[in-house]
């Protein structure tokens, strides 16, 4: 046999040979995805910039602080990386199929037999290593192995989406908090100011210059301006709470936070680039295309299975032995053997009738990668809709904004024409009142709005994705220990 020969035939049994399955090496949905987004007007910042840590560009200490200590502690996000290593750990036992198995045997013995003319002992100790390998001519244990390693980077695809969506998570509660805080010093203000009108309405009445009716209506004011208030607190408890477990903390541990936060200068917009650079660059996407891949492989598998198999097998041994005899009145006569053995064969076993349960089991794999098609092209849509989305509704946000800045600036006007016109006793307390509660009215719809232009831009950071997720370390395990309850 020539050294050609002898290199194929060490490969064929190394590495398997042909799987009998037409692959898709790399599998797209047919969905057409276009040339740009409908909604995008311009481009500010280029394609390479959105693989960074996009809340660094925030000059929010607290912020940065927050997100990297979620990415190390989130316990959602260790639940994903103990997936890598389930899935890592299944490799393993994958990739040992393709490999040989070799296990060591022994055995010792002793027999004593007596008869009428004398009797005898022997010993015998036996020892072997027993070597058997299927030569993976159609690929099967291969295919698993490919099918196992699709698995375990779709895991790390699939912790990579959960830490953008742990950062996204933890920014909103994060400015959901620091909402919140300023609404109560925005209503804490309010009703100092309402409180401070009353003693003036108050003393206008002791005068004769107002009536009880305008009394009542700014008690009125009062009392409800203290009700907003005391319901804030509440608010703002839960939004601790919920950060907290973000954290993978109690609440007791969050430690406190900055009171005087505001919310950050978010600056150009990040530009999403091409849609098929936008959606192919999520994790969750190429995660979804490696289940594809993976099922792919299960269904070469499956048709290996049910092909013919070849099984090498090699048994190494040596064996030792030793006899005694003895006749009454005369000395034992003992014998030793000892030696090498060495078995090989193969085998060879080809299925003929199973029920149908092989054909069973390609068509069960069929059905499941058709499955996993659709789930990639419903992945690929929900990016192209969440990253559209995300531009519009960041947009019309920002005009939201505009509006309401222009409409509170209207309300501040309105409510000191009507202070003028009550203290110059042009009119009466009713157009104040009305004025006041339009300006708080406004001034806490503008709060809220800025609150959500600034979840508009963190959605459409969370939608764009970014490497920078699967760089990530893995994070510390959460630790065992024994409970104390009964």
């Amino acid at each position: 046999m020539s050294s050609r020969s002898l290199l194929w035939l060490a490969a064929t049994l190394t590495f398997g040979g042909c799987l009998p399955h037409r692959r898709v090496a790399s599998p797209e949905p047919a969905v057409t995805l276009p040339d740009r987004f409908a909604s995008r007007e311009e481009t500010t910042i280029g394609a390479a910039e959105r693989d960074d840590r996009w809340w660094l560009r925030y000059d929010d200490p607290t912020l940065h602080a927050l997100v990297e200590q979620a990415l190390a502690t989130n316990v959602s996000l260790r639940s994903g990386f103990a997936a890598i290593e389930h899935a890592r750990a299944l490799e393993d036992q994958a990739r040992a199929a393709q490999l040989p198995r070799v296990a060591a045997q022994g055995s010792a013995g002793y027999n004593r037999s007596i008869t009428a003319f004398g009797s005898g002992n022997s010993w015998r100790l036996d020892a072997s290593l027993p070597v058997s390998y299927e030569v993976d001519f159609f690929a099967r244990h291969r295919a698993g192995r490919r099918a196992a390693s699709e698995d375990r980077s779709a895991s790390e695809l699939d912790a990579a989406a959960l830490a953008i969506s742990t950062s996204a998570q933890v920014a909103e509660a994060w400015y959901a908090l620091v909402e919140a805080r300023r609404r109560k010093a925005v209503l804490a203000e309010q009703h100092r100011i309402d409180e401070t009108y009353l003693e003036l309405v108050r003393l206008r009445f002791a005068r004769g210059l107002a009536s009880a009716v305008d009394v009542h209506q700014q008690r009125q004011q009062v009392a409800g301006s203290a009700a907003e208030l005391e319901g804030v607190d509440a608010t703002i408890e839960v939004l601790r709470q919920q950060l907290a477990i973000l954290l993978g903390t109690p609440a007791a541990e969050l430690g406190p936070l900055p009171q005087d936060a505001e919310f950050p200068e978010l600056g150009p917009s990040p530009a999403p680039g091409v849609p098929a650079s936008a959606v192919w660059g999520r994790p969750d996407v190429r995660a979804a295309q490696r289940r594809v891949q993976a099922s792919d492989w299960r269904v070469g598998a499956a048709i290996a299975s049910r092909l013919p198999t070849v099984t090498l097998n090699l048994t190494p041994g040596y064996t030792w032995s030793r006899n005694e005899f003895s006749i009454a009145g005369m000395p034992p006569r003992p014998t030793t053997t000892h030696g090498w053995t060495l078995n090989a064969g193969a085998s060879l076993s080809v299925p003929l009738f199973d029920g149908f349960a092989g054909r069973g089991r390609v068509d069960q794999q069929r059905a499941l990668l058709q499955r996993q098609v659709e789930a990639l092209a419903q992945t690929v849509l929900t990016a192209l809709l969440e990253v559209e989305s995300a531009i519009v509704q960041e947009r019309q946000q920002a005009r939201t904004v505009a509006l309401l800045e222009a409409q509170a600036e209207i309300a501040e006007q309105t409510l000191q024409s009507a202070r003028d016109r009550y203290r110059a006793g042009l009119s009466d307390f009713l157009p104040v009142l009305a004025a006041l509660k339009a300006q708080h009215g406004v001034e806490l719809r503008l709060l809220a709005a800025r609150r959500q232009l600034v979840s508009r831009r963190i959605q459409l950071h969370r939608a764009l994705g970014g490497a920078w997720a699967e760089d990530l370390g893995r994070p510390n395990p959460t630790p065992l220990r024994e409970g104390g309850r009964g």
